[in-house]
């Protein structure tokens, strides 16, 4: 079995599949062929299975998904998944249109070899053509791309193109991303998650090609879907930052009003010295504001208690040094007045603490998030 699968989602390219798998398996190389196909009307699963004749059932491969047309994107998850339980080490996911050239897949494996986890075509680059597509097309592709690079602050050049090359470690994660639709969302989608997960992602020119034969499956309904799937990415990434902001200042309010109280209380009532009483309630507040950070703030469920409480205390020890480090230089040598110091510095070591323990101590959600996520920096 060769460690290189390709990937190609079909639906209605009874006119296009045998010319590309023709072409792929004229390369000479050691490669297989995944067909993910959409039950198409035109009988493109039919003219696979006779091409399965030709190269055999081990090198090319045939999903047909009898739901009907579920979408390119989660016909590409579904071949990543394929790819991964079958044991290949690379898959390249590329459209059934012939708009991609299979001499590529060439340049997509050297890069891997120099050290690339995703090698995406663009077609975007100083050396990339678009032959044949009309205007029409070239604004959407290119207002496609703007949105999505604005909305998803990615560094590739080309978000939409999906002809891309997916590394073992890359391959590992990809299949259990969850995504928010099945079209051609997908794409930008993997790419945001990928770059998050520390993926180093290359691009190379390509010349894209428009179709000469069927008729394009992106339709109204794969546009909409796409712009408001890119627009949840964003907002729920918004949203879980403002309520655990919410939440994590709530908490300090909270543990303040519980220090001062229990300082009196220790005081007043129990008559503990004040170095005592301060020191005890310093103990048992930092707990609560750890355990509420834990459980409430982040939703962090993993029990590592110790380990996690260790990195706490030094992210608060770090932050004690930090807030009268900044009262004193703005207050003294900058001449600031100290209340105006005192509420700069409180400031800055609270954006401080949340930052550090949404990154460190309580990794966005530990336990609670998808294998995904482990792997995630967000």
């Amino acid at each position: 079995m060769a460690n290189v699968l390709i990937v190609i989602p079909t639906f209605n390219e009874c006119e296009n599949i045998r010319l590309l798998v023709d072409s792929i398996f004229a390369l000479g190389a050691e490669i297989d062929v995944l067909v993910v196909d959409d039950n198409s009307p035109d009988h493109t699963g039919d003219v696979v299975r006779s091409l399965q004749q030709t190269y055999g059932k081990d090198r090319l491969h045939l999903i047909v998904r009898t739901s009907g047309k579920a979408g390119r994107g989660s016909a590409c998850m579904a071949g990543f998944k394929f790819a991964r339980d079958s044991q290949y080490s690379t898959a390249i996911e590329m459209d059934a249109d012939l708009s991609h050239d299979p001499r590529d897949i060439a340049r997509f494996l050297q890069k891997l070899r120099e050290g690339a986890d995703v090698v995406v075509a663009s077609k975007y680059l100083a050396d990339s053509r678009m032959v044949g597509w009309p205007m029409k097309r070239r604004l959407l592709s290119l207002a496609a791309n703007r949105y999505v690079r604005f909305l998803l602050r990615l560094a590739v050049t080309d978000c939409t193109n999906g002809f891309r090359c997916y590394g073992p470690k890359a391959l590992k994660i990809l299949p259990d991303f969850q995504i928010d639709g099945s079209g051609f969302t997908v794409i930008p989608q993997t790419t945001y998650l990928l770059t998050r997960c520390g993926m180093n992602i290359v691009e190379i020119p390509s010349v894209c090609t428009n179709r000469r034969h069927g008729v394009s499956n992106l339709g109204l309904h794969e546009i909409i879907e796409s712009f408001f799937g890119i627009l949840s990415i964003r907002s729920r990434s918004l949203h879980r930052h403002t309520l655990q902001l919410s939440k994590f200042f709530i908490t300090g309010i909270l543990n303040a009003s519980f220090d001062l109280l229990l300082f009196a209380l220790f005081v007043q009532i129990f008559h503990l010295p004040i170095l005592v009483a301060s020191i005890l309630v310093t103990l048992i507040v930092l707990t609560s504001v750890f355990l509420m950070h834990k459980y409430w703030t982040f939703g962090n469920k993993e029990k590592k208690h110790v380990s996690q409480g260790f990195k706490f205390a030094t992210v608060y020890a770090v932050s004690f040094v930090l807030v009268n480090a900044i009262t004193w230089t703005l207050a003294v040598p900058l001449k600031v007045w100290y209340i105006l110091a005192r509420m700069v510095a409180i400031a800055t070591c609270a954006i401080w603490n949340y930052l550090w323990m949404h990154f460190l101590v309580f990794e966005a959600g530990g336990a609670t998030q998808s294998r995904v996520a482990r792997h995630t920096r967000d």
